[in-house]
C-alpha cells in the first residue's frame, strides 16, 4: 500500500523535467532584471557624477560618499551576519591598492573628467570595462590574445575613438572633451585592474564584505585629501551636487553592488557579462532624460561598437565558464 501511494504521488519524469526547466527560465529572468537594475543605477551614477562635477570639488564629494556608504556596508555586514575573514598584510594590501584604483581613484577621476566631457560620452566609454578587464586578465594570466579578444579590443576602442567625434561644435575633435574622455578611460581602468587584483587575494572573500572593506579603505585614503581642500581651497557646494553624493553613495553604490551580486550569483561570469552592456546604454539615455544632453551620430555608432566589443569579450568568457 505504502509503495503504491509513493508511486501515485511521484511526479512523472517528463512532468518534472518541464518544472525543472520552467525553474531554470525564471532563474535566468530573476537573474536579468536584477542585473539589469544594477547596471541601470550604475549608469545613473555616471549622470549624478556629472551633477557633481558642476557643483562641488571632488576631494569633497569622494570622502562624503564613503562617509555615507561605510556605516551601510558595516550595518548590512552585522544583519546579515556576513563572514569577516581575517587578512594577511600580503591579502590587506592588495584590498588596499583594489580600493586606490578601482574605488576611490576611478571616483574622482570620474568627477574630474566630467567637468570637461559630457555624461552621455563617459557612459559609451565606460563600456570598454568588460573589454578592459577581459584583456588584463589575459595578459596577467601570460595567455596569448585570442582573435575574438582581438576584435572585442578592436571594436571597443573604435567605439570609444568615435565618441571623441561628438563634440559640441560638431563633427571634429574638442580638446577640452578629448581629456575627459582620456581622465575616463584611465578611471575604468582602473575598475579592470580591481577585477585581476581580485584574483590575487588568494582567497573568496564574501562580495559583502570586501565591499565594506574598500569603502572603508577609500574613506581612509580621501579624508586626509578633504582636510586639504578645506585648508587651502575655498570649498562649496551647491545642493543639487550634495543631493547627487547623497544619491550615488546609497543607490549605485549600495542598492547596485547587493542587486549585481544578487543576479549574477544565479548565472555563470560569462552570462553575467552580458549585462554590463546595459551601463552605457542606460548611461546614454539618462543623460538625455536628465541633463537634456544631446545623443549625437558618433553616440550611436560608438555605442554599437562598444556593445559588439562587450558581446565578444563575455563570449569567450561564456566559452570557459562552468
Amino acid at each position: 500500500m505504502v509503495g503504491h501511494c509513493s508511486e501515485r504521488g511521484a511526479v512523472p519524469p517528463r512532468l518534472h523535467r518541464q518544472l525543472m526547466g520552467v525553474a531554470m527560465i525564471s532563474q535566468r529572468l530573476t537573474a536579468a532584471v536584477l542585473m539589469s537594475a544594477a547596471m541601470t543605477l550604475v549608469g545613473s551614477g555616471v549622470v549624478a557624477s556629472k551633477v557633481i562635477a558642476g557643483g562641488m570639488h571632488p576631494l569633497l564629494a569622494v570622502p562624503l560618499r564613503f562617509l555615507i556608504s561605510t556605516p551601510i556596508f558595516i550595518g548590512l555586514i552585522y544583519l546579515t551576519r556576513t563572514a569577516t575573514p581575517r587578512l594577511t598584510v600580503r591579502q590587506f594590501l592588495i584590498v588596499a591598492l583594489q580600493a586606490a584604483a578601482g574605488s576611490a581613484g576611478y571616483s574622482i577621476l570620474m568627477i574630474v573628467a566630467l567637468a570637461m566631457t559630457t555624461s552621455a560620452s563617459a557612459g559609451v566609454i565606460h563600456g570598454l570595462l568588460p573589454v578592459l578587464a577581459a584583456l588584463v586578465t589575459t595578459l596577467a594570466l601570460g595567455e596569448r590574445l585570442s582573435a575574438r579578444l582581438w576584435v572585442a579590443i578592436a571594436a571597443a576602442t573604435s567605439g570609444a575613438l568615435l565618441v571623441n567625434f561628438s563634440s559640441s561644435s560638431g563633427m571634429g575633435f574638442d580638446v577640452r572633451q578629448l581629456m575627459g574622455n582620456l581622465f575616463v578611460v584611465t578611471a575604468v581602468s582602473g575598475e579592470a585592474l580591481f577585477a585581476i587584483l581580485n584574483k590575487r587575494i588568494g582567497i573568496p572573500l564574501p562580495p559583502l564584505y570586501l565591499a565594506a572593506l574598500m569603502s572603508g579603505i577609500s574613506l581612509a585614503l580621501t579624508l586626509p585629501l578633504a582636510v586639504l581642500a578645506f585648508m587651502f581651497g575655498s570649498v562649496e557646494y551647491t545642493g543639487p551636487a550634495l543631493l547627487a553624493t547623497g544619491y550615488i553613495s546609497v543607490f549605485p553604490t549600495v542598492l547596485g553592488f547587493w542587486l549585481w551580486y544578487s543576479g549574477s550569483s544565479r548565472v555563470t561570469g560569462g552570462e553575467a557579462g552580458i549585462f554590463m552592456s546595459v551601463l552605457p546604454v542606460a548611461a546614454l539615455l539618462l543623460s538625455y532624460l536628465f541633463l537634456g544632453e544631446a545623443i549625437r551620430p558618433g553616440h550611436i555608432a560608438g555605442i554599437s561598437l562598444v556593445l559588439i566589443g562587450i558581446a565578444a569579450s563575455v563570449s569567450r568568457l561564456g566559452r570557459g565558464s562552468p
